[in-house]
């Protein structure tokens, strides 16, 4: 029937035919090829790999390595189509550890290109070699080599032009077979002994483009591959739960990119682009990255090979995890723990780059102001409407040097001009814009000189803090602007601090480790507060009415419509019983989980701390701003607030004397 209306009739494909097919999938462009030998050459257990490109690879990737190599008799089999090594039954696929395992890569790059295979097993006297050029196979025929494997792939898709058609530039081909070598490189890192590692070289048309020592480690080939400035703002991570393991580096949020290219995952030494571990970063960085950039992170995933399904995915990119829900909440608890500790600095903020650079004695020292005589040591302060007393204010410290720290700032109302430098010898610090005190016009600017403790570079506090922990006293004064920012001296400079930002991410804090550590302390309600509710929505709520309990709310049922509020936190301050259960209900609603999931449960408390921080606009004395200051310098995490705005932005000598073209 089927003939006789002039349709072909059903016919097995011949091999070479499958194989092409198979290669539209497998071999995509040249970086296919080189994940691909790069792959089989790791397996083989290669400690030293050299990869050589021509033309971005379209003319030639060659990958020699150290490995166990072949036989004659594993040569044989090389290119045909599902032959490996590294499996037999369908049982070895639940607990498969290699990195390679299909048998299709070979043959699919023998269908589209010209292929030889040089191969000499340890211990053997010589070595074999086998050649094929689109499915065309040849003899294996022995060759003098030393130990290991040469696998070299020429002139790829020459006899499938409409697919060298989509190839791009060499220079972007480069790029892409690049980015594969590097993300290798850092799959394979040498251990804190020097050991285990991968070493790669690179060369493109004849020379070196890229090398990485087999006995380098993580961190060194972080710092290679992305240099040096984000190498040495990196967290490291390590935490083992069962038989699970992360361990790696995160980066602070101001490293975050657009284009999420920093963000590798590697799961048993796998290069890995999988979604439920870009949500785990995701959730890790919620409450200080905005929406949008993706965070910059490293990291090596260990877990037992029964546990996951790597045949997923044609390129083995994707997985599938057995355990999801609990790896999840292993996984953010311990990214979290160590985003929490990174340098959470705005972007403009040089402040700690430009104290390493004074500890490191990099900047001449300053000229110090000649002794005035006996000056006022009575605090300085501003009223807490922001005006300025009629005494003097606070100062930045010197710069390092032996003897005290001294301040200034001029009192206003006093004459201008641009701070001078004294010409005499010894010490650092500020001088008077007006020249020595003795020549100093009448009606100038009052300074007052405080001592300042020095802070040891060697027993300070390290990363962001040391900035925050700078001038240790937090004696002031402090000067509050719009009732909504303060400005204080810092000893390089000075910094403004969003004040309601600041205390919503320190009530945030508070209110979660309470919730975390199961003690959250209620206030009761002499008299419950009734909120009217939708019959819908009042069944929501007392749905969860234990797990709400559990993070200090206590409701019961009113009536039809409404509930009584009964108990709210004694962390949120000036509560809104109304408000804080309408947020509740929306987000629930909206997300459909209880209140203790994890992510309504981190919502739910970043809309309380919003709503019972200090408030823009609130007017604040000294004692209260200090106490702020004081209280956010214990917390040690309090660079942005729960929804990743800053809470300060500091200003350094630097940036002023740029401001003032003084440099």
């Amino acid at each position: 029937m089927s003939e006789a209306l002039g349709t072909p009739r059903i016919a097995i494909l011949s091999e070479v035919v499958r194989n092409q097919i198979a290669a539209g999938e497998v071999i995509e462009r040249p970086s296919s090829v080189v994940r691909e030998l790069l792959d089989n050459a790791i397996d083989a257990g290669a400690s030293e790999i050299t990869i050589d490109l021509e033309e971005g690879g379209m003319r030639l990737v060659r990958i020699t390595d150290n490995g166990i190599g072949m036989g004659p008799e594993d040569l044989e089999l090389a290119f045909q189509a599902h032959a490996t090594s590294k499996l037999r039954t369908p049982d070895d696929l639940d607990h498969i550890a290699s990195l390679g395992f299909r048998g299709e890569a070979l043959a699919s790059m023998a269908s589209v290109a010209r292929c030889k295979i040089r191969s000499r097993p340890r211990g053997a006297a010589t070595g074999a070699e086998i050649i094929e050029e689109g499915g065309k196979r040849g003899r294996v025929t022995p060759t003098g080599m030393p130990e290991g494997t040469v696998i070299e792939v020429r002139d790829l898709f020459f006899n499938t032009p409409a697919r060298r058609r989509f190839l791009k530039r060499d220079r972007t081909e480069l790029a892409r077979c690049m980015a594969i070598i590097q993300r290798v490189a850092l799959a394979h890192p040498a251990d804190e002994n020097g050991q285990g590692g991968v070493g790669f070289v690179v060369n493109h048309g004849g020379k070196r483009t890229f090398d990485v020592e087999s006995n380098m480690d993580l961190l060194g080939r972080i710092r290679r591959i992305f240099g040096d400035e984000l190498a040495s703002n990196l967290e490291p991570v390590e935490k083992t739960g069962g038989k699970s393991r992360v361990w790696g580096y995160v980066a602070p949020p101001r490293f975050a990119r657009r284009d999420g290219q920093r963000q590798i995952w590697f799961l048993n030494g796998r290069p890995l682009n999988d979604k439920v571990l870009t949500r785990v970063l995701k959730d890790a960085y919620r409450g200080v990255l905005v929406e949008g950039p993706k965070p910059v992170a490293f990291l090596h995933l260990s877990l037992d090979p029964e546990t996951v399904d790597v045949n997923v995915h044609p390129a083995k990119s994707e997985v599938r995890l057995r355990d999801e829900r609990a790896l999840f909440g292993f996984l953010v608890n311990a990214l979290k723990e160590a985003v929490l500790r990174t340098d959470m600095a705005t972007p403009g903020d040089t402040m700690l780059e430009s104290m390493r650079r004074r500890d490191a004695q990099q900047i001449p020292q300053r000229e110090t102001l000649p002794d005035p005589g006996p000056l006022s040591r009575s605090g300085p302060s501003f009223s807490s409407d922001s005006s300025f007393s009629s005494d003097s204010s606070s100062s930045p410290d010197s710069l390092g040097g032996g003897g005290s720290a001294t301040d200034w700032i001029p009192r206003p109302g006093s004459g201008g001009g641009a701070p001078g430098r004294s010409t005499g010898s010894g010490g650092t610090g500020w001088v008077s814009p007006y020249g020595h005190p003795e020549t100093a016009r009448e009606g100038s600017a009052k300074f007052e000189v405080r001592d300042v403790e020095p802070t040891s570079p060697d027993h300070g506090p390290s990363g962001l803090s040391a900035g925050w922990h700078a001038v240790d006293d937090l004696r002031g004064p402090y000067l509050q602007i719009d009732k909504t920012y303060l400005i204080r001296a810092l000893p390089d400079g000075f910094e403004i601090v969003d004040q309601h930002a600041l205390h919503e991410r320190l009530t945030f804090e508070e209110l979660r480790r309470e919730v975390d550590a199961g003690k959250v302390e209620v206030q009761r309600l002499l008299t419950p507060e009734l909120v009217d509710l939708s019959a819908a929505d009042l069944e929501l709520i007392m749905i969860h009415q234990e797990a709400l309990a559990r993070i200090g709310v206590e409701i019961e049922a009113f009536g039809d419509k409404t509930v009584a509020v009964h108990g709210l936190p004694v962390r949120i301050r000036r509560p809104k019983a109304e408000a804080i259960i309408q947020d509740i209900v929306e987000v629930i609603a909206r997300t459909g989980k209880a209140p203790d999931a994890e992510d309504v449960l981190e919502e739910v408390l970043h809309r309380a701390s919003c709503r019972s921080s200090i408030m823009a606009g609130d007017a604040l004395d000294q004692s209260s701003i200090r106490a702020l200051l004081e209280r956010a310098r214990a917390a040690g995490t309090d660079q942005t607030c729960p929804h990743a705005r800053p809470t300060r932005v500091r200003f350094t000598l630097h940036d002023l004397e740029k401001a003032f073209h003084r440099k």
